[in-house]
């Protein structure tokens, strides 16, 4: 069932899954989790998922940049400083706007599309312990002149 707008919204700006509304989308400032804690939805449905956030995060940046930007022409005091400090300062304030309006966006782009399409969280199978298992993988590994080894180089005349 397809959760409201307002509570879409909310989740997503308090960081909070958006199906069950108490896991946290992100372990630490910029770094998201997988699955949510609690229910288990999956934060990356697919490869390439959050482009959309980077333009959501450019779009909110530049509106909050320009609604800075442009009263402050208009400063007396701001119109004393050197090109060069304003230019300095504002793409400062702009780098610092976009890096902090990375993770509301993210967890907003996960929100709204959540609620435009809901995805079902995976089942997750239930074990007696908590122990990771990890599949085997079989690796081999070559020496350069096994790897290399031809019949017209001269290398491989010395090696047989």
């Amino acid at each position: 069932m397809k959760p409201p707008f307002r509570r879409a919204i909310s989740r997503g700006l308090r960081f909070r899954c958006p199906e069950c509304g108490e896991g946290r989308v992100f372990s630490s400032f910029f770094k998201m989790n997988d699955n949510c804690s609690v229910c288990g939805l999956s934060f990356y449905p697919e490869s390439g998922y959050y482009a959309g956030a980077m333009y959501l995060d450019y779009m909110i940046s530049a509106g909050i940049f320009l609604a800075i930007f442009v009263p402050s022409l208009f400063l007396p005091t701001f119109t004393r400083l050197t090109y060069l400090q304003k230019d300095l300062f504002w793409v400062l304030f702009g780098a610092a706007l976009c890096l902090g309006m990375a993770r509301p966006s993210y967890s907003l782009w996960l929100a709204i599309d959540f609620w435009i399409a809901p995805w079902k969280a995976e089942a997750r199978p239930k074990k007696e312990d908590d122990r990771l298992e990890v599949p085997l993988v079989s690796l081999t590994i070559r020496s350069g002149d096994e790897h290399d080894s031809h019949e017209d180089s001269p290398r491989s005349s010395e090696n047989l």
